[in-house]
C-alpha cells in the first residue's frame, strides 16, 4: 500500500499588510489605543508580528516577535503630537513582510472654555 502526502512550498512573504490605529482616527485623546492589523494571506496560523513606535518599544531592534492577532491594545509614547506606529509580520517559515505604519495625533490637552457676560 502506497503512502501519499501533500507538500506546499512557501517561498513568499506575507503580503498586503495594513495597520490602523483606533479604526483610522486622526486624533487620540489618550495614550491607550487599539491597533487593527490585516494581511492578504487567507491563513495566518503560525504567523508572528513585531510592533514598535509604542511606549517602551521605540525601535524595531527592541521589539519582540509575538503571535499574530488581528487587533491589539497598546499605549502610544507620552507627549502630545504626531505618533507613528510600525509593524512587520512573518509567516510560520520565517518570511517577513515589508513594514507598514500608521500615524495618529495625540492630543491630551483639555480645552478651556471661558464665558464672559455682558
Amino acid at each position: 500500500m502506497a503512502s501519499y502526502f501533500n507538500l506546499t512550498l512557501d517561498t513568499t512573504a506575507p503580503s498586503g499588510l495594513t495597520l490602523q490605529i483606533n479604526d483610522g482616527a486622526l486624533y487620540a485623546t489618550g495614550t491607550a489605543v487599539k491597533l487593527t492589523i490585516a494581511v492578504e494571506d487567507e491563513a495566518t496560523t503560525g504567523y508572528q508580528m513585531k510592533i514598535w513606535g509604542i511606549d517602551g518599544v521605540a525601535e524595531e531592534n527592541s521589539a519582540s516577535w509575538e503571535n499574530f492577532a488581528p487587533s491589539k491594545s497598546v499605549n502610544l509614547t507620552s507627549g502630545d503630537g504626531l505618533k507613528t506606529v510600525y509593524i512587520k509580520v512573518r509567516d510560520d517559515v520565517g518570511h517577513q513582510s515589508d513594514q507598514d505604519s500608521h500615524t495618529i495625533t495625540l492630543n491630551t490637552a483639555v480645552p478651556v472654555v471661558t464665558i464672559t457676560g455682558p
